[in-house]
């Protein structure tokens, strides 16, 4: 009983943020996280918490969705930050790399319509996109981060892009939300999930440069943050674990990009590789034109 009144207080928190932006009071927000946090402390703090979707595949073409365990960390609380462990099962990781390793391609910077706009230096990376219900494993998926954020229509959610490091490549700091000028369709990107599939490097990290890191709060997180001598002049560094996901908000209470959300993906060491995920959700159901696949290589 105690799972499910953490896992609904969850759900509450951010639904809060999904459909009232505006209307968020910070104090309300805080005293949820803090209840949420003092559950999972005091009865859960070692053991994982349960979601409605996962898959079991008993050939290539049944497949079913049926509860995926996984626990969930808050991090930062102003942006809203939180670390879900084992969020992808080995087994849908391995099939999100299977469908994306023939449609990777330069990765490519597009405004709020999906439009390409000019190459830029410091996105240096290979995207693959996987188009919404592909198969019946990424729909599973789809319907989990849809359901982490409150149970919302997957149609909330950006189709999924699979995007692979090598040695020398990276994403340098940049923002996931939109400016207002670029908001036409769609509406804001609100929150973002960055889920690692793969990696076999040291290094490779995700930063948030602008969320200092704090001894006195992090320490406790070593296990999921880069701790060293560089740690206090540098932003929160998440290491590269596969199946872990990182979400947080890109939007303040007034709906506005917040500044603190500014991060980069880091190159991994030589002869290293890294694959994650981007799964970004949009303020408003938002529909998109199938893959070209004649764009891929």
């Amino acid at each position: 009983m105690l799972r499910l009144i953490c896992t609904a207080l969850l759900g509450v928190i951010i639904s809060i943020y999904v459909l009232n932006i505006e209307k968020i009071q910070q104090r309300s927000l805080h005293i949820l996280i803090e209840f949420l946090g003092h559950i999972e402390k005091s009865y859960f703090e070692d053991k994982q918490l349960k979601d409605n979707i996962t898959l079991v595949h008993t050939n290539k073409t049944e497949y079913e969705c049926f509860n995926h365990r996984y626990r969930t960390r808050i991090i930062s609380r102003t942006p809203l930050i939180i670390y879900i462990d084992n969020f992808l099962s080995s087994y849908e990781i391995q099939h999100l790399i299977e469908l994306a390793t023939p449609l990777f391609s330069q990765s490519q910077i597009n405004d709020n319509n999906g439009k390409r706009l000019h190459d830029k230096p410091y996105r240096t990376s290979s995207t693959a996109f996987i188009d919404r219900r592909e198969t019946p494993v990424v729909e599973c998926i789809e319907h989990r981060f849809a359901q982490f954020q409150g149970n919302l229509h997957p149609e909330y959610v950006e189709p999924l892009q699979v995007v692979k490091y090598t040695f020398g490549q990276e994403f340098q700091p940049h923002y996931d939300w939109f400016p207002e000028e670029d908001l036409t369709t769609g509406g804001q990107r609100i929150s973002t999930f960055f889920t690692y599939l793969y990696a076999n490097c040291s290094e490779g990290e995700t930063e948030f440069i602008n969320i200092r890191f704090d001894k006195s709060l992090h320490t406790k997180f070593c296990d999921i943050l880069l701790c060293d001598r560089k740690s206090p002049q540098l932003g929160l560094r998440f290491r590269p674990v596969p199946g872990n996901s990182i979400f947080w908000y890109n939007i303040n209470q007034q709906g506005k990009g917040e500044p603190l959300t500014l991060h980069a993906g880091r190159s991994p060491s030589r002869n290293g590789l890294k694959i994650g995920l981007n799964t970004w959700t949009r303020l408003q159901r938002t529909i998109f034109a199938k893959r070209d696949d004649s764009e891929s290589f």
